[in-house]
């Protein structure tokens, strides 16, 4: 097996609007760290592929689609066989209209042109290479924010790549949130993600990636409601990013020294499923609204304050965010891409939006592969995917909005596809 691996900078100038909070008001002040496009490059003679990891909140199928289509020109790896993920900072520049400002059209061409730099350098420094994984445990970094008792997992998972006298190159797995810091924060950053990345590479003296995987539920530590809202809760700095980080890095590194080869042929797959969608008209989206707002306004004028008034803002905030979606719902479904990747025993399974840690720890669980690395944030962007029971409980993740909008059978049905995908996938990377 031969591997190339490269990085392209696409750090956006301040004033750029950031992605992820809708309680963030202004755009970039600053930078604390670069962004960049991060990508790997396998070729076993037979066939060639890519993971592509993107310092970035989420991006869209379309550009994915268009993405894919540059390097397919350039490189000659197949659309099937290249998988575009972001790690989900919420640090980083918008790339489609979503929890911010339109994404800057100029900065998103600069983007696609850094990446398929990235994607073309790896294809030019291909040289063999021997793929090992290893897994570790951080349960420290990485917890439930629906409920304590709730799912989580503490899995990292690490790829080393050795390719001989050069440093090693490395991909680390972990899902968690990377929204250590909140809306309050301005400046560009990677979160906690670029401090494990940047420590890894100093002891290893290589290269290395971080792919997110299933952490639509799972965060740092805070509340999903209360961010929304945009009110303080302490600790969210780059110092606790940086600690954390650090603490994530320490397990990888660990595990990176203590791995086992992995032997095989190289495949991909993608397959397009249809995406039930939850339904609910503009006329009753703007009464509930209406209602909300009402009470806000008498709670405002009795002059209440703390859980009560808030607890009112926050549902006038899902009010306001379902009244969205109904004004511009295109129908009962929407199309998503399932893909696979292949190289031997270890398989990197594509899901495209924020899939639930019991939904990762599942699809691990019906993998046929020895090695199952669950990868979110690829290749569009469904939004929030929770389980169906989920739905029961509520809560900010299961609340009907742009970002919210897939029916309670959408996880099942995109879960079932990838299960399916992986079992076809494992005869054909078989050694």
């Amino acid at each position: 097996m031969r591997l190339g691996c490269a990085a392209a900078g696409i750090t956006p100038p301040p004033g750029t609007g950031l992605a992820g909070f809708a309680a963030r008001t202004h755009g970039a002040r600053g930078v604390h760290d670069e962004l960049s496009v991060r990508t790997l490059v396998l070729d076993d003679g037979d066939a060639r592929a890519g993971l592509m990891l993107c310092d970035l909140c989420e991006l869209d199928a379309p550009f994915v689609a268009r993405l894919r289509r540059r390097i397919d020109e350039t490189t000659g790896i197949h659309p099937e066989s290249l998988m575009v993920a972001a790690t989900h900072t919420h640090g980083a520049p918008a790339t489609f209209g979503l929890f911010s400002s339109a994404p800057d059209p100029i900065w998103l061409e600069q983007l696609e042109r850094a990446a398929a730099r990235a994607a073309a350098e790896a294809c030019e420094n291909l040289a063999l290479a021997a793929i090992a994984v290893g897994h570790g445990r951080e349960a420290s970094v990485g917890g439930n924010r629906r409920r304590p008792d709730g799912p989580v997992d503490p899995t990292v998972t690490v790829v080393r790549c050795d390719r001989g006298a050069a440093g090693p190159a490395s991909l680390v797995h972990y899902a968690c949130h990377p929204t250590v810091l909140g809306p309050d924060n301005l400046l560009i950053t990677r979160d906690y993600a670029g401090f494990t990345v940047d420590a890894v590479e100093r002891v290893t003296g290589g290269w290395s990636a971080f792919a997110n995987g299933a952490c639509g539920d799972i965060n740092a530590g805070h509340s999903a409601g209360r961010t929304a809202l945009g009110l303080p809760t302490p600790g969210r700095t780059f110092e606790r990013a940086e600690a954390l980080g650090l603490r994530l890095a320490i397990e990888a590194i660990r595990a990176l020294e203590n791995t086992r080869p992995v032997h095989g042929r190289l495949a991909s797959r993608r397959r397009t499923v249809t995406v039930p969608l939850r339904q609910v008209t503009e006329p009753e989206a703007r009464s509930q609204a209406a209602t909300c707002r009402r009470r806000v306004d008498a709670l405002a004028a009795s002059g209440a304050a703390g859980d009560a008034l808030a607890e009112a803002r926050l549902e006038l905030f899902y009010a306001e965010a379902a009244l969205e979606w109904a004004a511009h719902r295109q129908g009962p479904s929407e199309t998503a891409e399932v893909q696979a990747l292949a190289a031997g025993d270890l398989a990197l399974i594509a899901l495209p939006g924020e899939f639930f840690a019991e939904s990762g720890l599942r699809l691990r669980d019906r993998s046929p592969f020895p090695h199952t690395v669950v990868i979110g944030y690829a290749n569009g962007c469904l939004g929030y995917v929770p389980p169906a029971s989920a739905f029961e409980e509520g809560g900010y993740e299961t609340r009907l909005s742009p970002w919210s909008r897939v029916a309670p059978a959408a996880e099942g049905v995109i879960v079932d596809a990838a299960v399916d995908l992986l079992e076809e996938l494992r005869e054909a990377a078989a050694p």
